[in-house]
């Protein structure tokens, strides 16, 4: 982790100057997480490089996008190579998801009385928690379409507006970022937001990317740069709660493999075509999907990491602040899944 002076400003290379002339230099990629330039290529994809920074770990696209343009992305729901994604395909893609993850949700959700999903998509999740007595959800989605159905699937409220813009005068028991973090363009906006809006003693639900610094270009097919425009590194998590102030207590970190080659994955259809034949194949070919994840293990594995994580606020002293207690939603969640 890095230490305490390293956090406060970034170390920017000017040009150099001759006698005989000034040659502008191209100036070297700076982390958006820790503002260092320390850095060096990981690897390219669609066009785009990945960068890794030495100092928090972080991997980032470069260059790096504005937040305008990279909400106006987001908000299209549009990448170069693949189609749009209909909503119908992104609803069924969602559930087959949450059948993976939901009783990890549900089990952090315990006590709690009101949730925002960011970036909640067709909203599966929050139609999954509506029928909870007393329970408040909203959610936060760019895309139109996708609000339109999340708001059709829930019956409730979603905000088409980016959430480092988003203010409520409600506090959030939880707030939910599923698959979300690598596409909000500012650290400290995300991190502000998330403060103004959970209440002391709240959670903070990620289920995010971790990588080592040996990942691979072919640790996945399309890894959806530019639209993902960072993934945390092994050691970025501790630096990230370091500067915002947030203390973890949950971080369960399984190999992509692990859930690379479940059945319930390839069930769910992407935005190409061509992967979705290639799935299509691996779910009906004998052993298909064993078979795959041994090679991928031996060539890959060990690289790339889904995580879910869970972090709590910590006070102005440094610890974690005192919960409420409220009647938990838990057990009608477990008996409705």
């Amino acid at each position: 982790m890095a230490s305490a002076d390293r956090i406060r400003g970034p170390r920017i290379q000017g040009p150099r100057a001759s006698s005989a002339s000034i040659e502008p230099v191209r100036q070297a990629p700076i982390c958006p997480l820790c503002g260092y330039c320390e850095t060096s290529h990981a690897f390219s994809d669609n066009g785009c490089s990945l960068t890794t920074c030495s100092i928090c770990g972080l991997f980032f696209v470069h260059p790096y996008p504005d937040r305008i343009s990279q909400h106006a992305r987001v908000s299209a729901g549009a990448s170069a190579q693949i189609e749009i994604l209909d909503c119908e395909r992104r609803y069924m893609g969602e559930r087959l998801y949450y059948e993976r993850h939901l009783s990890k949700i549900i089990e952090e959700c315990q006590g709690a009385k009101s949730l925002l999903d960011v970036g909640c998509g067709t909203g599966y999740l929050l139609e999954a928690l509506s029928s909870l007595p007393g329970f408040y959800t909203a959610g936060i989605e760019l895309n139109a379409q996708a609000a339109q159905c999340a708001r059709r699937a829930s019956g409730r409220p979603i905000y088409e507006v980016p959430f480092e813009k988003f203010r409520s005068d409600r506090k959030f028991d939880v707030i939910t970022l599923i698959n979300v973090l690598s596409h909000v363009p500012s650290f400290d906006g995300m991190f502000h937001s998330v403060r103004s809006l959970l209440r002391p003693g709240g959670k903070v639900i990620l289920r995010t990317s971790e990588m080592g610094r040996n990942v691979s270009r072919w640790n996945q097919v399309h890894w959806g740069i530019p639209d993902d425009i960072h993934f945390l590194g092994l050691e970025t998590l501790d630096f990230l709660c370091a500067k915002y102030g947030f203390a973890v207590t949950r971080h369960d970190r399984a190999p992509f493999e692990d859930e690379l080659f479940l059945r319930s994955r390839w069930e769910q259809l992407g935005r190409s075509k061509l992967h979705n034949l290639v799935k299509a194949a691996g779910i009906h070919i004998p052993l298909a999907l064993p078979i795959l994840k041994k090679l991928y293990a031996a060539i890959l594995g060990q690289r790339l990491f889904v995580s879910f994580i869970v972090l709590t606020p910590l006070d102005s002293r440094g610890s974690q602040a005192n919960r409420g207690e409220h009647k938990s939603n838990t057990s009608v969640l477990k008996e409705r899944h």
